[in-house]
């Protein structure tokens, strides 16, 4: 009954998702919908011989690793340690970057816009984007030296400054907030992750930039850099010229194949329409409980990974990937994966040569901690595997992963 009638809804509605600037049908929204709420529930039908291989293998570090299997019949073959919560790493991502792609569609898009307000001021309106650079700068303000202002009067770019204490999120340790990899969550970037120069002060680095760029262009005589709050009342009038990042589905390879923190919180905050480093979030908690999953065990501190206040189970993951197979966005998701020996954060670890190229999987990495979670191509598997306290454990999880793939009687 269900099933029909989401069928007559998609058959005589089509809806334009103007955020998302792309036309979409509410039945593939609808059809999602019903098959994660009506998925068979997992069971347990343990492949003994390939449990025992495993477990044989792990002997010396049983306790600090979790490993599930899934078969395409939904039957847990192999279950270690499963429901134990464990630092994921950027296995995080896994969930993070669903549920940004589920809210915002994969062509959305962030937009660095330089607006004039009604006093003839100019505000940057910035999104965060992750491939700003000092390029798109001098595009936004090239159109300039066309308008025409009062002689002698220098007129305010306003810029939306923050209090360093909500640059990041919380939970992140000190040291890492000093890594490129751990860069200030701010709007305002000039090729986040990328640059040493926007990790201690990511707003001082945008006005200088900005500053630059002004005498670059022959600017710095009409216009001066004015930092203002964000509760500071900016009273538009139009929009001069925008720079658009790439859509989701590209930035998407960045969070997952390449593991791009920044990007990964930028836009998770993007569909909260929330730049808080508040956990756990209401809506972002709504959305994983709907997903029909077992995430009782979960706990979530940021977008990325990074904290080490995340917890995760491998049961749980692998559930969660399963149902993501069944989203109307499932080719945009599982795309953005790292894919063992061919490319992203996968492209140089080490492994047999019949694995390469078949498993299809978001890693994770911190100091004594290794996450990979996916799908093994051609034995039609999903697996999450975690390692926590435990040195170079990498090799260790591929040589699970090769066990499983070569025990041909469990299927």
């Amino acid at each position: 009954m269900k099933k029909n009638l989401s069928l007559f809804i998609g058959l005589i509605i089509i809806s334009i998702n103007t955020a998302n600037g792309n036309i979409f049908s509410i039945y593939s929204y609808v059809r999602q919908r019903i098959n994660i709420n009506t998925i068979s529930p997992e069971e347990t039908n343990i492949c003994y011989a390939l449990q025992k291989k495993i477990e044989d293998y792990i002997d010396n570090f049983n306790s600090q690793i979790s490993v599930n299997i899934l078969n395409k019949n939904g039957e847990y073959i192999v279950d270690i340690n499963g429901k134990i919560p464990r630092i994921p790493a950027s296995n995080q991502k896994i969930l993070s970057s669903a549920f940004s792609l589920d809210n915002l569609g994969p062509n959305y898009i962030l937009k660095t816009s330089l607006k004039e307000m009604s006093s003839g001021g100019l505000y940057f309106d910035a999104s965060g984007d992750p491939d700003f650079n000092k390029r798109h700068l001098d595009e936004l303000l090239r159109g300039l030296n066309s308008k025409e202002i009062n002689t002698g009067i220098k007129l305010p770019i306003l810029i939306s400054s923050s209090n360093k204490n909500t640059w990041w999120p919380p939970s992140w340790s000190y040291s890492d907030r000093k890594e490129e990899y751990g860069a200030p969550i701010t709007k305002y970037s000039i090729a986040s992750n990328a640059s040493t120069k926007a990790l201690n002060n990511p707003i001082d680095n945008f006005i200088n930039e900005l500053n630059t760029s002004l005498v670059r262009n022959n600017l710095s005589s009409k216009y001066f850099i004015k930092p203002v709050y964000k509760d500071f009342s900016v009273d538009f009038a139009s929009t001069i010229k925008s720079v658009n990042s790439a859509p989701l589905y590209i930035l998407l390879n960045l969070v997952n194949s390449e593991s791009h923190n920044y990007t990964a919180e930028v836009v998770f905050r993007h569909s909260l329409n929330n730049w808080s480093h508040d956990f756990p979030n209401v809506k972002y908690t709504k959305w994983l409980n709907d997903q029909n999953f077992d995430s009782d065990d979960f706990i979530f501190a940021d977008a990325s990974g990074l904290s080490r206040e995340n917890r995760v189970t491998t049961y749980g993951l692998s559930q969660f990937l399963r149902r993501m197979q069944l989203s109307r966005y499932s080719d945009y998701y599982f795309s953005s994966f790292s894919i063992l020996g061919v490319r992203g954060s996968l492209k140089n670890v080490k492994a047999p040569i019949n694995l390469k190229g078949r498993i299809l999987a978001k890693s994770g990495r911190l100091s004594n901690v290794r996450s990979i979670s996916g799908i093994i191509l051609g034995k039609d598997k999903i697996f999450s595997i975690i390692v926590n306290n435990k040195e170079n454990s990498t090799k260790n999880i591929i040589n699970i992963l090769s066990i499983v793939d070569n025990t041909n009687y469990c299927t």
